[in-house]
């Protein structure tokens, strides 16, 4: 059954307006009924049915109410929505990460979990949705939307990864497979890690409140989350922010992809071996990687000349999409102390000079992870999608 704000109204109006009331409780915290109704513009009767039927679902609770000291008092309505969830998949070389949040985004559980093999197999991610599943039924949670983000080229239309170098994946509908995994009652999308991981960073994020910025993998490979306006920039099949690819480098620098020259090539996990010497350990992820490296006699000189290569880059980017800043993150944000200073020297020196702050993520791995879980809630607070009624059971917290 699905939520029904009045039978005079069409689904697509319906959807509309529930949404439109989440969006305002979401954003402001908790407001009565009287202020959905002068913030929305719907009428008062109508709001209360949206209203009871969002108590029904258990996405709304009422708080103390509260007294002015003249009239009626009013009761503040809350967003609350525990045993709803979005469930955002990243998926990289060495390591596979999973972010639930609740209705009102909240972080129910994160999970790194490394990866067994060279790279990750479709199987493996097949496993791991089913693992959170399981777990997320066991709490009483019912899941909204899944996402799962990337390193690669996507269409995001049809669900597929075009072409994941790093992965060995190419023309993989990785949407397709997920839902016959789990059947069609949940949204499944597949979007680039970095589009997902400038989500989150917009959100919750150093970045937050900006409408402008490019984030920065800092994994194996390299890739932009470009926020433009608002919005996340995808260009017209999608692929925009695949900056790893530019040309920064010469015929030295020989990419997984095969080309040379690649930024990645310069900049990537590993360029960072490359230039300090220092091996990744089987398993071992990106950040902890980087962090060991900053505990490691003799790496500056290599961590140097990566700066260096990621200042050329980012000089190229602020000339091409004048951001407000540039935001370093995973492996990139250990390492702050030896490549920002670089950057922000290639930035001062470079045809737009000084004006584009760089700064570090605060989000580690678990930037992309958290982007998808907020993708994977968007279509309900769209209206693209109605929120499901049932017998709200206990709601235990995943563990």
């Amino acid at each position: 059954m699905q939520l029904d704000a009045g039978p005079a109204a069409t689904d697509e109006v319906r959807r509309r307006n529930t949404a439109l009331v989440m969006r305002l409780l979401r954003d402001n915290g908790s407001l009565s009924r009287a202020d959905l109704a002068r913030s929305s513009g719907l009428a008062k009767a109508t709001i209360g049915t949206i209203v009871g039927l969002l108590q029904r679902a258990g996405a709304v609770t009422e708080g103390v109410t509260e007294s002015s000291g003249r009239g009626r008092p009013s009761t503040p309505l809350v967003l609350e929505g525990r045993a709803l969830a979005g469930l955002g998949i990243e998926i990289n070389v060495d390591y596979m990460a999973v972010t639930a949040l609740d209705l009102a985004g909240r972080e129910l559980f994160f999970e790194e979990r490394p990866v067994a093999a060279e790279v990750p197999r479709l199987s493996d991610v097949l496993g791991l949705v089913r693992d959170v599943l399981d777990r997320l039924t066991e709490a009483g949670v019912e899941l909204l939307g899944l996402t799962i983000a990337v390193p690669g080229m996507i269409d995001r239309r049809r669900g597929v990864v075009v072409d994941a170098p790093n992965l060995g994946w190419s023309d993989v509908a990785l949407a397709d497979a997920v839902r016959l995994e789990i059947g069609d009652g949940v949204a499944v999308a597949v979007d680039n890690d970095a589009n997902c991981a400038a989500r989150a960073e917009s959100l919750r994020g150093v970045a937050a409140g900006l409408d402008d910025f490019v984030y920065l993998t800092g994994t194996v490979g390299l890739g932009a989350g470009i926020v433009c306006g608002g919005e996340v920039l995808r260009g017209s099949r999608g692929l925009a922010g695949e900056v790893g690819h530019l040309r920064v480098g010469d015929d030295r620098h020989h990419c997984a992809c095969g080309r040379t020259g690649c930024w990645e090539a310069m900049v990537g996990l590993r360029a960072l071996a490359h230039e300090t010497g220092v091996p990744v350990d089987s398993g071992e992820d990106p950040v902890a990687y980087a962090e060991r490296l900053t505990r490691t006699p003799g790496t500056r000189p290599g961590l140097t000349r990566v700066g260096e290569a990621l200042g050329s880059g980012v000089a190229q980017l602020a000339v091409t999409l004048d951001p407000g800043m540039v935001v370093l993150g995973g492996s990139f944000v250990p390492l702050g102390e030896a490549l920002i200073p670089e950057v922000e020297s290639a930035l001062a020196e470079g045809f737009t000079g000084s004006g584009c702050a760089v700064a570090l993520s605060t989000l580690g791995l678990h930037a992309a992870s958290v982007g998808a879980a907020v993708d994977a809630l968007d279509d309900v607070y769209a209206g693209r999608r109605s929120l499901p009624v049932s017998s709200m059971a206990p709601v235990t917290q995943p563990q």
